[in-house]
């Protein structure tokens, strides 16, 4: 992270050294009307990132003149074959654990008496992530949204998964980079569709071909503060909160989240507008519990971080086109320093079988390239995301959206 952080920064410095400002009214208003930031919701479409209200940060500089709808879709592909796990509760044995690389760990204790806590998880298939959207803009610097989250699972069939079916993954693989699939879809069959974990206390999460849930509702509050540095230098911040509300069987609890974003705008070429920002939060899991959940998470709290840089084009026609570079992390979904004392099973067939769990140790990082047309009433905008870990969950995710103004009154 503190690499990729340090390329945007750099980046950022060396268009400042391009770029060209004029200080005027009109640039004044076109920055701050005309130029909001439509970001699709480019979270993972992880099996149990989608039962958490997870923060998917603002990079808009007001709140909008009008109502906004929007709806979006994203289809992100997961294989991720069965393995177990044995967390060693036992101080000896986990120092004996600490001492040894993982993939020995097996071979050196006997699983079926040593004392410890025992994780099982396998995961396969598309999971689709429906979001809709609506926006109450309350004064220019304040507003509220209001999002709907859904997801179902299906085997990613032709002409449904055409970027995200397992045969066009597999294709890549072989004929562009350049060998086998490292996580072995073929053997596992393609086009399949489940998942199943077990946690330490033998609760079970559990997802099937065709299933169709709707995990909860987010609600969230942005404040734009009017600063002098607005019109001084086009730089902007703002301020959210968020509360997620659950509502599956599986994680029924509330999520509380605070996030902050800034925000540097510059003028190329009289008319287009370079848009770069950074942006931090914190996600307090579970501070309010109405029920059992299965332990999809041990962490108190989810840090995240997302960097952005946009190209906004003004068309003849007035409408505008953009392209964005989005850089997205978040902090692991157990903490990590339980790895140390873990032990591994299962089929060792390829080199990234652990991955199913291992990865949940690690942080997440994905890299999204977004693409937006927009018109005075109407955004569309579509986007692929990629993981930099390639811990498979999801391998290669997709996603198309539709932005809807309507009049105030």
């Amino acid at each position: 992270m503190k690499h990729s952080l340090l390329l945007f920064i750099f980046f950022v410095f060396s268009c400042h050294a391009i770029a060209q400002s004029d200080n005027n009214d009109f640039w004044n208003k076109e920055m701050e009307n005309s130029s909001d930031i439509i970001k699709p919701y480019i979270l993972s479409t992880h099996p149990f990132g989608i039962y958490i209200s997870r923060l998917n940060h603002n990079f808009n500089v007001r709140s909008p003149d009008k109502y906004f709808f929007l709806f979006e879709v994203s289809s992100g592909n997961i294989v991720l074959p069965y393995v177990k796990s044995y967390e060693l509760t036992d101080p000896n044995d986990q120092k004996t654990a600490e001492n040894l690389p993982w993939h020995d760990r097996e071979y050196s204790f006997d699983l079926n008496k040593v004392p410890s806590k025992i994780k099982e998880f396998a995961a396969d298939g598309v999971i689709r992530s429906y979001r809709f959207t609506f926006t109450l803009p309350i004064t220019v610097h304040h507003e509220l949204n209001f999002s709907l989250r859904a997801n179902s699972l299906d085997g990613g069939k032709y002409p449904y998964s055409i970027f995200t079916s397992d045969e066009t993954i597999e294709w890549f693989h072989r004929n562009i980079a350049g060998g086998k699939d490292p996580f072995s879809r073929q053997y596992y069959g393609l086009n399949k569709a489940g998942i199943s974990y077990k946690d330490e206390n033998d609760k079970v999460l559990t997802m099937n071909n065709g299933n169709f849930t709707i995990p909860g509702i987010d609600i969230n509050y942005n404040y734009y503060p009017k600063l002098e540095m607005n019109e001084k230098h086009y730089i902007y911040l703002n301020f959210g909160a968020q509360l997620g509300i659950n509502t599956s069987r599986y994680n029924p609890v509330a999520d509380f989240g605070i996030s902050s974003s800034i925000l540097k705008k510059m003028i190329i070429k009289d008319k287009n507008i370079l848009s770069f920002g950074a942006s931090g939060g914190i996600l307090r899991q579970h501070f309010i519990e109405y029920g059992d959940r299965v332990n999809i998470s041990n962490q108190d709290f989810l840090y995240s971080f997302e960097a952005l840089v946009q190209y906004k084009i003004k068309l003849k026609n007035k409408n505008h086109l953009s392209y964005g570079i989005n850089y997205n992390f978040q902090t692991s979904y157990f903490k990590k320093k339980d790895i140390d004392h873990i032990v591994l099973t299962g089929e060792r067939i390829n080199t990234h079988w652990q991955k199913t769990i291992s990865h949940l140790y690690d942080n997440l990082e994905g890299w999204n390239f977004i693409c937006t047309y927009s018109t005075r009433k109407f955004s569309y905008f579509v986007y692929f995301r990629e993981d930099l870990n390639l811990d498979n969950a999801p391998d290669f995710q997709t996603g198309i959206g539709l932005k809807m103004a309507i009049k105030k009154g």
